[in-house]
């Protein structure tokens, strides 16, 4: 705002940019919206401008943090309606454990035009009490909120698939999906691998149980941790259990170094997965093929659960690989039997056909619109007509050369030298020499820099690339059971907990939110001190 203009304003206006600011801060700094009310800083505000925050109260705030969420909901809706490819879904349900509840996180990934990957949270209510949505009327609700629902490619959750066939069936009915929706349904791979190591961990379940009661503590029920523990406590066992322990942390903490790779990223993209999770599975052939009959028997367990999801998994799993370009189709071969994987490149050349059929139907259509568009324009005057009159001259002039003997047999055997050498982006792609491993690497970057170059294979791996294969990361992908949902919203009424959680999501990316609370809040103070 201009200098003259500041001067201009009145002092209820002032109070009303210092509440908008005291709003953003809650909105976009994951302050709590009770520290705002409650004391130190409204007091702190009072010292320095008395008269900008007057009648200050939560109601307030609330009703400011609302205004600024459907401000900002409008510019998410209109990043979905302009996206041109397809947005996948990701679902987390979180549990409240004193009381019981349970809360859905659901979000939108996507690839923008800047080929950055994108996870904005668009609902996050609770899903357990009578009054409550269900989980899958509130996605559905969200989808149609959202209009999103012909742009929707895959769900990603943890469980059973009931939540997902519910969603996918909604969706069906408006879009035409991949090989007939049978890749929608994504299973939650950190999931997976904590129900892995938890059956483990079972063949030890009184050992751990002993040293529970032994520490008096209760720890966070995180897999990875429980390893810990046990090695810390090592020497209070007995010889036949320490052997135990000692072989089952070695398997847990092999596991837990090949993930801490992958779950390190707080949006690994999927082409990541593949490789890590073929490399536990051959990790757990070996061990099964142990001589100690307790490392073979645990070892069977998990490599039970983990081969029941590379079965239903093998497709996503291989062509977010094949469109990685240091493992395009040689590594799928690598990993999967043969008939397998000929049945993967058969599955992702269908993908593609479907792909290629999208692009030359919008094709069809711009340039149908453009000729109409130009009939149109010579009705406007003279020069339009002189100039239809002079293209149709020149129509009449091409039509003569190529009715020349030479000349048809010459286009003739140019158009079948065309049609021999003519490849598709996904046989360009293919054929090309896989690249080496680089420190760093972005399959984003890559495809972004070779976007032009295989115009329509890219957008296919913009959608494809943007699936997410785990809805937790971090030290989240470690639990063994429904993780806690975030206890500073719980208090809030479900319209703000929602407004807070989506808000915060969709900023991120937009703005520099690596800034801390209290530097947020310092940016406050001067801003109010300006006012």
């Amino acid at each position: 705002m201009s200098g003259p203009s500041r001067v201009n304003r009145t002092d209820e206006e002032r109070a009303e940019d210092a509440r908008q600011g005291l709003a953003k801060l809650i909105c976009y700094h994951k302050m709590a919206p009770h520290t705002i009310c409650s004391g130190g800083l409204v007091d702190l505000n009072c010292d320095i401008k008395p008269d900008l925050v007057s009648n200050f109260n939560f109601e307030i705030l609330e009703r400011n943090c609302l205004k600024l969420y459907k401000a900002e909901q409008c510019i998410a809706k209109e990043t979905f309606s302009k996206l041109a490819g397809q947005i996948s879904l990701s679902v987390d349900l979180l549990a409240h454990e004193k009381r019981g509840d349970q809360y859905l996180c659901l979000s939108a990934q996507f690839i923008d035009a800047d080929w950055k990957l994108r996870k904005w949270v668009i609902k996050y209510c609770g899903v357990s009490n009578m009054n409550m949505d269900l989980p899958s009327e509130a996605i559905l609700k969200s989808l149609k909120e959202y209009d999103i629902e012909t742009k929707i490619l895959s769900l990603t959750a943890a469980g059973t698939g009931d939540l997902a066939d519910i969603v996918k069936e909604n969706v069906q009915e408006r879009s035409m999906l991949p090989m007939d929706g049978q890749l929608f349904h994504v299973h939650c791979s950190s999931d997976i691998i904590s129900r892995m190591v938890k059956k483990g961990f079972e063949e030890i379940d009184e050992i751990i149980d002993k040293v529970k009661l032994l520490g008096g503590s209760k720890s966070p029920p995180l897999w990875n941790l429980t390893s810990s523990m046990l090695s810390d406590a090592f020497t209070k066992f007995s010889k036949k259990e320490r052997e135990k322990v000692r072989k089952i942390c070695e398997i847990a903490d092999r596991i837990y170094e090949i993930t801490e790779a992958l779950f390190e990223f707080k949006r690994p993209t999927p082409n990541l997965f593949l490789p890590l999770l073929q490399e536990i599975r051959a990790y757990l052939v070996q061990e099964s093929g142990s001589s100690d009959a307790f490392v073979s028997l645990v070892a069977l367990k998990m490599l039970e659960i983990l081969n029941k999801y590379f079965d239903d998994m093998c497709e996503v799993l291989s062509i977010t690989a094949l469109l990685d370009p240091r493992y395009k189709r040689n590594f799928i071969e690598f990993c999967l039997s043969d008939s397998c994987a000929t049945t993967v490149s058969e599955n992702l050349c269908e993908v593609y056909d479907g792909y290629v059929v999208q692009c030359d139907q919008k094709e069809y259509l711009l340039s149908d619109s453009s000729r109409e568009s130009g009939e149109d324009d010579d009705e406007d005057g003279d020069e339009d007509e002189k100039r239809s009159r002079r293209h149709a001259n020149k129509k009449l002039r091409n039509n003569r050369l190529e009715n020349l003997n030479v000349v048809k047999e010459y286009f003739q055997s140019v158009q079948s030298e065309d049609d021999e050498s003519q490849w598709s982006d996904l046989d360009l792609y293919l054929e090309e020499p896989v690249l080496p491993q680089m420190e760093n690497f972005s399959v984003l970057h890559w495809w972004k820099e070779n976007e032009f170059k295989y115009p329509q294979l890219s957008r296919m791996a913009r959608d494809f690339l943007a699936i997410p294969l785990s809805v937790a990361t971090g030290s989240d992908a470690y639990y063994t059971e429904p993780r806690e949902a975030d206890w500073t919203l719980l208090s809030l009424k479900p319209e703000l907990m929602n407004a807070l959680k989506c808000t915060r999501s969709w900023k991120f990316g937009y703005v520099k939110s690596n800034i801390s609370s209290s530097e947020a809040q310092q940016n406050f103070f001067a801003a109010l001190m300006r006012s």
